[in-house]
C-alpha cells in the first residue's frame, strides 16, 4: 500500500514506525501512539484518502491473520477490531475543519 516512490529502507522504517505506534496505541500509550495522529495530518498533506489511511491498519491486521493461521484467535480478532475501530475514531476526530 506504500506510495511506490521511496526506497525499501524507507518503506520499511514506515512499517516499522507504525507498528510502534500500534502497540503503544494498544497497550501503554506512553507516546508512539501519537504518531497515528501526526500521519493523518502528513498523508492529508500528500493527498492520501483517509479511507486509505486506515485501511493500511487493516492490511497489517489482515497479514498478521493469515501469517498465523489457525493459531488466530477469537480474542485476537476481537482486539484488532476494537484496534482499528479506536484508530478510525482518531481519524475521525481530526477532520481538518
Amino acid at each position: 500500500m506504500f506510495r511506490t516512490e521511496g526506497s525499501e529502507p524507507v518503506k520499511g522504517s514506515m512499517l516499522a514506525l507504525t507498528i510502534e505506534a500500534i502497540l503503544d496505541f494498544a497497550g501503554p500509550r506512553t507516546g508512539h501512539f501519537r504518531m497515528i495522529e501526526c500521519e493523518i495530518s502528513s498523508h492529508d498533506a500528500y493527498g492520501t484518502p483517509r479511507d486509505l489511511f486506515i485501511a493500511f491498519f487493516g492490511v497489517i491486521a489482515g497479514t498478521l491473520r493469515e501469517i498465523l493461521g489457525a493459531d488466530w484467535s477469537p480474542e485476537m480478532e476481537a482486539a484488532w477490531g476494537k484496534l482499528l475501530e479506536e484508530i478510525k475514531g482518531v481519524v475521525a476526530s481530526s477532520e481538518p475543519s
